[in-house]
């Protein structure tokens, strides 16, 4: 635990997001992330407000706080965690928000929100079944916790396996790599009920035609994403490149 604590201190205390954004993100990658906050917010109203009408929210690895824009008709009172120093600098005037530097492994809430967030950031963490203790441990009873993360058993770093090996050993910034059965079994472990899987990101393409098909309307990538993954999850089922877990408290 102390190698991978360090590792994490190297990684993510210092991270920003700038540069990938810039120099690495494609068209579809971006449009994807879009789709992915979509989708974390249909969970939420579908989940948590119908049941509480305005909602108190955690973020956990919540970088600028931007999801807070997805929820700010919603919630409350919106809590986001960040470790990173450079991504606090991005900061939002609104009563209901706040943004400060911590880590899930850290925090000590107890009983205070309706629902938690940790997207693709269980994966950063040194401890994940610490912080995934820590959010049931924040949520009111009845609360909702919402993972996603990238997938480890998907059906294209199956067939491209060494290509796969040689990405995870050059992102030294994933302390982890999971499929949806043990980020479940960590949900289990910490006491939750109700615990689903949404496998998503079906679609893989080459860099360049990923970064064209992105530019595309966003209407129509989001239809193509959509039909793609619900092929996919058809064939294969918890197969694709990512994924999303829930849980109840």
């Amino acid at each position: 635990m102390e190698d991978k604590k360090k590792q994490w201190e190297e990684t993510q205390l210092k991270w920003d997001d700038k540069d990938f954004l810039k120099y690495k993100a494609n068209a579809l990658m971006k449009k994807r992330w879009a789709r992915l906050n979509k989708k974390i917010s249909r969970i939420i109203a579908d989940e948590v407000v119908e049941q509480n009408g305005y909602i108190t929210m955690l973020d956990i690895g919540a970088g600028h706080g931007e999801f807070f824009g997805e929820v700010k008709d919603i919630v409350k009172r919106y809590v986001g965690i960040e470790p990173s120093e450079a991504m606090l600098e991005f900061d939002i005037n609104e009563e209901e928000y706040q943004l400060k530097r911590g880590a899930g492994e850290e925090i000590e809430y107890k009983d205070e929100f309706d629902a938690v967030l940790i997207k693709e950031v269980l994966d950063h963490c040194y401890d994940p079944q610490k912080v995934i203790n820590n959010a049931y441990n924040a949520l009111k009873p009845g609360g909702t916790l919402i993972v996603t993360l990238t997938n480890k058993d998907s059906y294209y770093k199956k067939l491209f396996r060494k290509k796969a090996m040689q990405l995870e050993e050059e992102h030294k910034d994933h302390l982890y790599n999971f499929n949806p059965a043990e980020t479940a079994e960590l949900f289990n472990k910490a006491g939750f009920n109700s615990v689903k899987i949404m496998s998503t990101n079906y679609l893989r393409l080459p860099y360049a035609l990923e970064d064209a098909l992105g530019k595309m309307p966003q209407g129509f990538v989001f239809g193509m994403l959509d039909l793609t993954d619900a092929i996919g999850t058809f064939f294969l089922d918890k197969k694709g490149g990512s994924f999303t877990v829930t849980g109840k408290k």
